[in-house]
């Protein structure tokens, strides 16, 4: 019976690999990044993917802090707000990888993320001091949700940077998927979502970046229906005269994640989770990270030491 239903496997493919399929893709700057759609060119694929990016802006407009009337802003200046299920979900979807990862991804940590930024433009590091002070103003556990009300301590602020990219992605794609389409990819800077099949009818080949190599590939696996999401300090950072700062902090110290991981990769069942898990693996380190991937189903990671080792869970996908 199984050789029987292989060669109807095979046959079937056969079949269907002699035409491939046609995509359009379109790429704007969005979420401080490149942002792509590619969907397979049906009756109004053009239309879907103007509308597919009029609601990744839309989510900006309520997800960034660099927008100064967004609902995250607005709830760092009140501490009590009524917000959209959308900004519900993220945040709660936030709270749950905190969870799980002990704390390592944290939303709250923006009060330490502008104490760095601001004594970077005096060239100076924070001190033990400012930086036990401003730990201090931080920490998920205090985050209160009341019905479609977010409430937040005094001193506190959130930060969804680590998570709002793989979040619109998910929604992004949800949409598009609604509207019929079976196949496509979106990517915003690296945190993707890809569904269906490629043009060769196939499933879709992911490169991981080299972080040793600018524009080189390291590791590349073929995947469908699931988020990628990679995090790493080797191109984001802050630069104190002749130091990089990498822009990912542990929450609990205070102090920039540095040398252990270069770059962690995690692929997951949807882009929010892989995002965050990404960030909170990050600060982990290699061992307790990929203990906590391996307890989670559905959850697979890759990660890059400064010694150019790889690191991969039991079932991450094999080399194309």
């Amino acid at each position: 019976m199984k050789n029987k239903i292989l060669l109807f496997f095979i046959i079937q493919n056969l079949f269907c690999f002699s035409k491939d399929l046609v995509f359009i893709n379109k790429t704007e700057f969005l979420l401080d990044t490149f942002f792509e759609i590619k969907i397979e060119n049906s009756k109004n694929s053009e239309k879907f993917i103007e509308e597919g990016f009029e609601l990744a802006k839309k989510l900006e407009e309520k997800l960034s802090i660099f927008k100064e009337k967004s609902e995250v802003s607005m709830l760092n200046k009140e501490k009590i707000l009524k917000v959209s299920p959308e900004v519900l979900e993220v945040i709660k979807k936030s709270i749950y990888i905190s969870k799980i990862t002990e704390g390592a991804f944290d939303i709250t940590c923006k009060p330490l993320i502008d104490l760095y930024k601001k004594k970077s433009k005096k060239g100076t590091l924070p001190t033990e001091k400012e930086i036990k002070e401003t730990i201090r103003k931080i920490g998920w556990e205090k985050i209160r949700i009341d019905g479609d009300r977010i409430i937040l301590d005094k001193e506190m602020e959130i930060d969804l940077g680590g998570i709002a990219k793989g979040f619109i992605v998910d929604k992004v794609s949800e949409f598009l998927k609604k509207c019929g389409i079976k196949n496509g990819l979106i990517n915003a800077g690296g945190e993707i979502y890809c569904w269906g099949l490629n043009e060769k009818k196939k499933k879709w080949k992911i490169g991981i970046e080299n972080p040793f190599e600018e524009g080189g590939i390291i590791e590349s696996f073929t995947l469908t229906d699931k988020g990628i999401a990679t995090s790493g300090n080797y191109k984001r950072y802050l630069k104190l005269k002749d130091k990089k700062i990498g822009h990912i902090f542990n929450p609990k110290t205070g102090l920039p994640v540095e040398e252990i991981p270069v770059s962690v990769t995690v692929i997951a069942s949807n882009c929010t989770i892989a995002d965050g898990l990404a960030t909170g693996i990050f600060v982990l380190g290699i061992e307790k990270g990929i203990n906590i991937v391996e307890n989670l189903e559905n959850v697979e990671c890759l990660i890059i030491d400064k010694n150019k080792k790889i690191y991969k869970s039991s079932k991450f996908p094999s080399n194309f």
